[in-house]
């Protein structure tokens, strides 16, 4: 089984959308209680023992995302791909 986590590594809904029916100078708030870390997806799949479980930021290296892609298929047993990607609304491009 191999799983791709894709993530902009904030919060979809912390503010960068706003609609019609959006008070001018509305924030959201975080579901997630403050000052809790977050859950790292990577450090519970590696506590598995057979799972193999890379991190990759699409963008900055080319080669390193293929290298894990053919990695995790060619593993013989369940596989993790934690891809950060950039976000528009996070002023990158």
């Amino acid at each position: 089984m191999n799983l791709l986590v894709s993530t902009p590594r904030l919060s979809p809904n912390t503010g960068g959308q706003a609609s019609k029916a959006t008070p001018l100078g509305a924030v959201a708030k975080s579901p997630r209680r403050q000052g809790a870390p977050k859950k790292d997806c990577a450090m519970m799949a590696i506590n598995y023992g057979n799972v193999y479980v890379a991190k990759i930021a699409f963008g900055a290296n080319d080669m390193q995302t293929q290298k894990a892609f053919l990695e995790a298929e060619a593993f013989d047993g369940p596989s993790i791909l934690i891809c950060y990607s950039h976000c528009i609304a996070h002023g990158t491009t």
